[in-house]
Order: structure tokens, then sequence, then C-alpha cells
């Protein structure tokens, strides 16, 4: 069986102080980032309370991505790249757990100027909104609510780092939502730990492999790809999930 999130995660806490896994990096800033990983990886609290920690350590979670080599953002815009070859100044897409906007920086670079972003913590959306990368800055919270969003707004919904806490609860009318915002056959491009797609793999995301074979059994999307890659964080393996949404 894969390493569990937990197991995984105690490495990377582990591996961040050590001389060779970000040499640029400072030991004051390698102290900093393991702060926030154990903030924002802390088990068995509450969402809100999840949510309030992102905002607490928003300030500094841009370098501590920085010095664990977090390359989520990166794979995921050449992924969503891959699925719109022209015209992608005019593609509309909503960034879900948008944070900081770290996949907003890497989208640009693929010529993407159309972006709204969703999250659940004030903070980092103003992390964000320094940076001008987004058109709209939406707090809200996915879950059983329905957004404030009008139906076949978006070309593709991205979702990339999505708390594994958090996305083990979530129930499938989220999913059903981020659909309903979408146009068919635009996209749903959700971008996370290669052990959350495995069969067998992470306990915590088989509530998720669940929900996405149901919604296509359902008829509500259709299975794309799944692309593997190395160095989700520096050392451990990534993936990036993409469905095309029918309705």
């Amino acid at each position: 069986m894969d390493q569990s999130y937990w197991e995984v995660m105690d490495a990377v806490l582990q591996l961040v102080m050590s001389d060779g896994y970000s040499p640029d990096a400072t030991e004051e800033q390698k102290v900093v980032a393991k702060d926030v990983l154990n903030k924002i990886a802390d088990k068995n609290v509450q969402d809100t309370v999840i949510y309030g920690r992102y905002t607490d350590t928003s300030d500094r979670y841009d370098m501590a991505m920085d010095v664990c080599n977090y390359n989520g953002p990166k794979e995921t815009a050449a992924v969503v790249a891959e699925c719109f070859t022209r015209n992608r100044e005019n593609v509309h897409l909503l960034d879900v757990a948008a944070g900081t906007g770290l996949c907003a920086v890497e989208l640009r670079k693929h010529g993407f100027l159309k972006m709204d972003a969703l999250d659940a913590s004030p903070g980092m959306l103003e992390e964000a909104k320094r940076k001008g990368l987004y058109d709209q800055y939406i707090i809200d919270i996915l879950g059983e609510k329905t957004l404030d969003i009008s139906t076949d707004t978006y070309d593709a919904v991205v979702m990339c780092g999505f708390s594994i806490e958090i996305l083990q609860r979530l129930p499938i009318t989220a999913f059903e939502e981020l659909i309903r915002i979408v146009k068919p056959g635009g996209y749903f491009i959700n971008t996370g730990w290669m052990m959350m797609y495995t069969d067998g793999g992470e306990v915590k995301a088989e509530q998720l492999r669940r929900q996405l074979k149901t919604l296509e059994e359902n008829g509500k999307w259709k299975f794309v790809q799944l692309k593997h890659f190395k160095n989700y964080i520096k050392g451990f393996d990534g993936a990036v999930s993409v469905h095309m949404i029918c309705k």
C-alpha cells in the first residue's frame, strides 16, 4: 500500500529542515515553512479551524511553498493549457481553493487572463488580491450550499492543493455544484497527491474516489485523464485529474 498522507507529511516536515532539500532557503525560512505546514496540515480539526489557520499563515504561505519546492500549480497550469490550445485569453476559469493565487501565476504564463478566485480564507484571498491576479475574489465555502454563481459561467474549474482534511468531508453535492457552474464540454481539473487517486491509496481520499466514479456513472462528467508527475512536493508524486463536463 502507498504511504498514508500523514506518513508523507511527517516525512516532508523532516526533509524541509535538512540541508539538501531546499539549499537556497535560510534556516529561518525553513523553520517558518515547517511551522506553516504544521498548522495547515494539522489533523482532526474542524474545517473552520483549518480555514482560520490558512488566514493566519497567509503572509508566509508562498515562502513556505517555495521552500517545499511545491510544483502543483505549475503542473496544473500545463494540463489546463493542454485542454485549451487556442484563444486562452477568452477562456473563463474559476480557481477553487485559490489561496494566494499560485495557480493563477502559472496560468497567466500560458496566456489565461479571465480568472476568478474562490476560497474560504479571507486572508489567503487578500494576498492574491495584492497581486492583482483575478477579476473576482469570492469568499465562500464549498459544501452543501449553492454558490452565488450563475449556471454555465465557466469553461473550467481548476482546483490545486485543496486541503485533504476538508476534501475527505466534502459531500457529492459540492462537486455537483461545480459541475453546474461549468459549461457542457468544459472541464474539472483537480491536482493533488498521487495517493489520492490510486485504488487502495490514501484512506482519507476514499470518498473522493467514489464520488468521481459515481458522477461519471451518472453521466455528469467523463473521465479524460489522470496525469502522474514527479515532485508534487519535492520527493513525493502528484497527479492531475481531468474530467469533461457532460451534465
